[in-house]
């Protein structure tokens, strides 16, 4: 046979055998949090590098769950909507946390979720709505962060509408009142919230700033209609 005419062929794997991209990349991703894992085969730089990246899918992944919004927490974006702030992803800040808080609200940066401090689907609703609670009154009520009556107003109505002193959370937090437990819920959170302003002096300057607002702020459920 002349050698011009020849035709060679070339075995090619099937779609069966051969490893998708997605396929190499898992392994190459196994491959390398092996070698994180026992140090082999790794330089520090790349360690600290490959570090860093898990870091940040872990950010990203905790981030998501935050994003589960449940209805009370849609709930109040509608409302928030209607006192003039359109809620968008980049006003929630996914972060972890020192076991003091599961979150917080800046008016500068917005809302904190500490997604390392979140025990379950319900404490994360719970801290998202009051978190927003504490957006809503700024909005609405132009609330002077720095005055203490304003702050422990918020506080009072952020503890009590946010689902955080249902009697299942007071429960777990080793607290037993079963006559006006919300109420005293309500109280003491305020009272701890206030304490950290920069403008409060003493845990006794907490107590009469909440004390001096309670009744009004507590019977005021806004946007809800009632304590759910």
């Amino acid at each position: 046979m002349d050698k011009d005419n020849t035709t060679t062929t070339t075995a090619t794997p099937s779609n069966d055998t051969q490893p998708s991209l997605k396929d190499m990349k898992k392994f190459e991703k196994w491959r390398k949090s092996l070698q994180y894992m026992t140090g082999l085969g790794m330089s520090e730089q790349e360690r600290a590098h490959f570090q860093k990246q898990l870091e940040g899918e872990l950010d990203s992944y905790q981030c998501r769950q935050c994003e589960l919004w449940r209805p009370p927490v849609r709930f109040m974006i509608d409302h928030l909507k209607k006192v003039g702030h359109d809620m968008k992803r980049e006003h929630f800040i996914c972060a972890p946390c020192d076991p003091t808080r599961s979150g917080g609200f800046s008016p500068e940066d917005g809302i904190l979720l500490c997604y390392n401090r979140m025990n379950s689907k319900t404490h994360q609703e719970h801290t998202m709505v009051h978190e927003m609670v504490h957006l809503y009154d700024h909005h609405k009520f132009k609330v002077d962060w720095l005055n203490l009556r304003h702050h422990a107003c918020s506080e009072i109505r952020a503890a009590s509408l946010s689902g955080d002193c249902k009697w299942t959370r007071e429960i777990q937090r080793g607290f037993y009142t079963f006559t006006k437990q919300h109420q005293a819920c309500v109280r003491r959170r305020a009272v701890l919230s206030v304490m950290e302003n920069p403008s409060c002096k003493s845990k006794e300057e907490a107590e009469r700033a909440v004390a001096s607002v309670f009744d009004s702020c507590f019977a005021d459920t806004r946007p809800f209609d009632e304590i759910y």
